[in-house]
């Protein structure tokens, strides 16, 4: 039975002056913000009409704001909404009420996600900004991403498969109304419940026959396991299944396999790694040449003035930082904030994205990327002029002479432009344009697939315009430094998509924070 009680009581319990609260504390603008955020009438299909009296979901949805707002656990916004009065006012508690429990915190936030999705309080935030007139600067908008880090425990190799080994027995007990401990003895499989699968074994750890033998015990384990499942007599729910594919997947993927059908740990990473049976998703990543990442990315798209979340992408580490932009684009159309520009980082000015971008209507503009070749000429100094299939050196040489090449790592052909022998031989820039030139032969000159995009945004960057705009970019790291304090460096649940609710959230708390700090800050009308 849906239950309002938020707005049926006296404010003067808790006054927000005699509490010191600033006249943009979220606390304080968070209870007038939460009857135009939702109305008691957008959770009634969460309730039965007969069933027991419910909390008032404003309170629930006030309560989830506040944990985002300031990173706090369901357990420590319970506890905040005892105590701190503050969150009393702003969740609007009486005197001797106590705040909703743990568990009831929890059902709404299932409800929530399942009933209204997982960007409700996002969208409604931003419609709010709109409607109020602080965010109106979204045709220029940045982009950037962040690591964050994964809920799953990451593991070595070894306790990785044990770890493998031990789900698939614990899933397949439940389904066989069985105790784990009774079916890993029953299969001579007892070592792999424990914690770590190291401290079930003594072998000498700096002798790699050794192991390599343990590592070959692991996957004959893993192997007959498999099978043994497979010779059950019983339908297999799609979580056993999903547990055992899990399992043949980590088992072989950081092994090679020996003449002799044992096996060693390979000295190599795989492509799209697991490195975490609790948290499948995760992978294995790269910020920049020197930072290794492990877990999820955290992409974001801002505006730069007024500085809000327009939206907000949660993809497994090894994802490339430009792979989401289009998501990104799409996702700001759905809130109705969809920018005519996006300026980031050189890694967001790849020819495929900039394509991408543009037939979603988006501009992408970015630093030109540094050379590939070092001690070379690069490319990007030659003017290509793809309308009348001329390239110039900067030595002033020009040729119209191609032929057409494979393009590398695709199946299109491109054009390869090749300059006169006579004319690179003759050129004081010889020794330094490439190696080929420096041996006496011709430069050649291979356009990329991309070729139209990375022209234009070569044209850009020759702009008087350009330095103006990339100097904007540095306000998306502002931006995204608001969000990691607020708890988004860390995955607080398992899986990807459950991480890209906590994202969507913690962009919903901050945009309501930004909403507070902007309507605080801006000049009051004087009375007529």
């Amino acid at each position: 039975m849906l239950r309002v009680t938020l707005y049926q009581q006296s404010l003067d319990e808790v006054d927000p002056d005699e509490v010191r609260l600033a006249p943009d504390a979220f606390e304080r603008c968070l209870r007038d913000a939460l009857p135009r955020l939702a109305s008691v009438e957008d959770f009634a299909d969460f309730y039965e009409e007969d069933g027991a009296a419910s909390r008032c979901p404003l309170q629930l949805l006030g309560m989830e704001l506040l944990k985002y707002r300031y990173d706090l656990s369901d357990r420590e916004v319970v506890e905040r909404c005892l105590r701190d009065l503050g969150f009393r006012y702003a969740i609007g508690l009486r005197k001797g009420d106590g705040p909703p429990s743990t568990a009831t915190l929890t059902r709404f936030r299932a409800k929530l996600r399942a009933l209204k999705g997982d960007d409700f309080v996002q969208q409604r935030v931003l419609e709010l900004a709109r409607e109020d007139g602080v965010l109106t600067d979204t045709g220029l908008q940045a982009v950037d991403s962040t690591n964050m880090d994964c809920r799953g425990a990451i593991i070595d190799t070894f306790n990785l498969v044990a770890a493998g080994i031990r789900q698939v027995i614990r899933q397949v007990a439940g389904c066989l109304e069985d105790k784990p401990g009774t079916l890993a003895r029953r299969w001579n499989l007892e070592r792999y419940l424990a914690r770590s699968i190291k401290g079930q074994v003594s072998i000498d750890w700096s002798d790699r026959a050794a192991r390599d033998a343990l590592i070959t015990e692991e996957i004959g384990d893993a192997e007959q396991l498999v099978q043994q499942v497979a010779d059950l007599q019983v339908t297999l729910p799609p979580a056993v299944v999903a547990a055992v594919e899990l399992l043949q997947r980590v088992a072989r993927q950081d092994v090679d396999e020996k003449a002799d059908g044992t096996f060693e740990i390979a000295q190599r990473t795989v492509r799209d790694r697991v490195i975490s049976i609790t948290d499948p998703e995760a992978r294995h990543g790269r910020k920049s040449a020197s930072k290794l990442i492990e877990g999820f990315k955290m992409h974001i798209m801002g505006t730069i003035e007024s500085q809000f979340v327009t939206s907000v992408v949660i993809t497994d580490a090894g994802t490339h930082d430009a792979r989401p932009t289009t998501a990104l684009i799409e996702q700001a159309e759905q809130f109705g904030l969809k920018p005519s520009e996006a300026v980031g980082d050189a890694a967001y000015g790849t020819g495929a994205n900039v394509r991408r971008a543009a037939e979603h209507g988006v501009d992408v503009v970015t630093k030109q990327p540094a050379p590939s070749h070092k001690g070379s000429i690069p490319k990007r100094d030659f003017e290509i002029d793809l309308e009348s299939q001329r390239v110039s050196c900067p030595g002033g040489a020009t040729t119209n002479t191609f032929s057409w090449v494979k393009a590398s790592g695709a199946e299109e052909r491109v054009q390869r432009f090749v300059f006169d022998k006579g004319d690179c031989q003759g050129c004081s820039l010889r020794m330094n344009c490439c190696k080929a030139t420096a041996k006496g032969r011709a430069r050649g000159v291979i356009l990329n697939v991309h070729e139209p995009e990375l022209q234009r945004l070569k044209t850009f960057n020759a702009s008087p315009r350009a330095r103006q705009v990339l100097r904007k970019r540095s306000a998306i790291e502002r931006l995204i430094s608001h969000l990691v304090r607020m708890g988004m460096r860390h995955a607080r649940f398992f899986g990807m998509q459950k991480a890209q609710f906590q994202g969507y959230m913690t962009a919903a708390a901050y945009n309501l924070q930004r909403l507070f700090t902007l309507k605080a800050s801006s000049p009051k009308p004087s009375p007529t």
